[in-house]
């Protein structure tokens, strides 16, 4: 969930409760305002409905006084406490009982007891309360709107400058950090960030540039001298002079010295992989790399006498460097074929969207943490333990999704998009 759409959602569970405790408040405030109206008119009318009683002659009997307003009958109750209720009184016109508010009032006149009931509708008063209930919904409604609306605005003008380095920290390349800046802001906490994302872009600069001169450099500073040191030990080789436990000293040194050339070749190929040196430039076919690389290794498979069977149910079109294609199609050749049974059948199948090699050995499974590690290798092989390496290293450079499973003397890897 994006940070404004919570921000907004918090706002929501925030401000509908108060709007809705704001709303009953006004509820109940308008209904006690309208019931003491209707009351204070009551209370008006008994008083001058006293007063106009009081002012009749003695022999007047009040009781012809009675109508719609007011009702008088006698009543052996002495004077009391006035009281207020409500009532339903049948309306011809309305065909229907509509709601009245009553004022019961107990007074003595010419030495007898009377009750006065004065009664007011509320229909109208009802109605009004009603109108301003509906009124108050659609305010209330239209400021939360605009509440959200305006919050919305300002979160998303707000938080823009944030938004607008993410964007350039996610679309991030490592060859173009040169061209990478976080301009300031007017927020401060923002400007401290963008000045934090500057210096750390800058410092990634220096260390990427450092890196990728270590790597265009150390190829030919280590190679050199290992090249000349394995021309010295040919030539000595060839001299007639040796003794054999000197030229077995010296073969030893010689192939040291190759699988030193082989390792360092291998790391540097590792690093330029994890530094992005190597850009996709076009589709390659997998299948055509597998029968590269099947004829490549046609002289190691007949010495095993291993098979090799390619089914081929559609080509996979990997937009990956074509350096890259090669180590990662060999090394997995070259792994099945090593760990591989003497005179077993390695199985290659290649679909639209994935490459899977299968090999059947009676090595056991592979640890899964030390699969993919540098220098992990089978005690009985040779090899500098460094080939599933550079293939992890390739496939998470590449978006390549890579899975090793074993079943009983058959292992699997299998390569699909992500």
């Amino acid at each position: 969930m994006k940070l404004l759409t919570r921000t907004t959602t918090y706002y929501l569970l925030f401000s509908l409760p108060l709007l809705l405790l704001s709303g009953l408040f006004l509820y109940y405030s308008i209904e006690r305002a309208l019931q003491h109206e209707v009351d204070e008119e009551l209370e008006n009318s008994k008083v001058i409905w006293i007063q106009h009683l009081n002012n009749l002659p003695a022999d007047k009997d009040i009781l012809e006084l009675n109508n719609p307003y007011v009702q008088i009958e006698k009543t052996n109750i002495a004077p009391a406490s006035n009281y207020y209720s409500d009532t339903l009184v049948y309306e011809p016109l309305e065909n229907g009982k509509d709601p009245y508010r009553n004022l019961t009032v107990f007074i003595n006149h010419n030495n007898q007891h009377y009750k006065l009931s004065f009664q007011r509708s509320v229909l109208e008063h009802k109605a009004v309360f009603k109108k301003l209930i509906l009124l108050m919904i659609y305010v209330f409604g239209g400021l939360l709107l605009l509440f959200l609306m305006i919050n919305f605005y300002i979160n998303k003008k707000l938080w823009k400058p944030f938004n607008t380095s993410l964007q350039k920290i996610t679309t991030l390349n490592m060859q173009q950090l040169q061209q990478v800046h976080f301009d300031a802001v007017a927020i401060s906490e923002f400007n401290a960030l963008n000045n934090s994302l500057n210096a750390m872009t800058k410092k990634m600069q220096g260390d990427y540039l450092s890196m990728k001169t270590f790597t265009q450099n150390a190829s030919h500073e280590i190679q050199t001298p290992l090249a000349i040191i394995q021309s010295k030990l040919e030539l000595l080789m060839q001299d007639n002079l040796l003794t054999e436990q000197q030229i077995v000293a010296i073969s030893s040194a010689f192939e040291a010295t190759q699988r030193l050339s082989k390792l360092n070749q291998a790391l540097l190929l590792i690093t330029k992989i994890e530094n992005n040196q190597f850009e996709a430039s076009e589709a390659l076919s997998v299948k055509g790399v597998v029968e590269k690389y099947r004829s490549f290794f046609a002289e190691l498979l007949d010495q095993k006498k291993i098979t090799v069977s390619v089914n081929v149910h559609g080509d996979w079109l990997l937009s990956i460097h074509p350096l890259l294609a090669d180590m990662l199609i060999s090394n997995l050749f070259s792994n099945a074929i090593r760990y591989s049974s003497q005179g077993s059948n390695i199985t290659v199948e290649i679909n639209q969207d994935s490459f899977e090699i299968i090999n059947t050995s009676t090595l056991p499974s592979i640890d899964a943490t030390r699969l993919f590690q540098r220098f992990v290798k089978h005690d009985s092989t040779t090899g500098n333990g460094l080939g599933l390496a550079i293939v992890k290293e390739i496939c998470d450079t590449n978006a390549i999704n890579i899975r090793y499973t074993h079943n009983n003397t058959t292992h699997r890897f299998k390569l699909t998009a992500s």
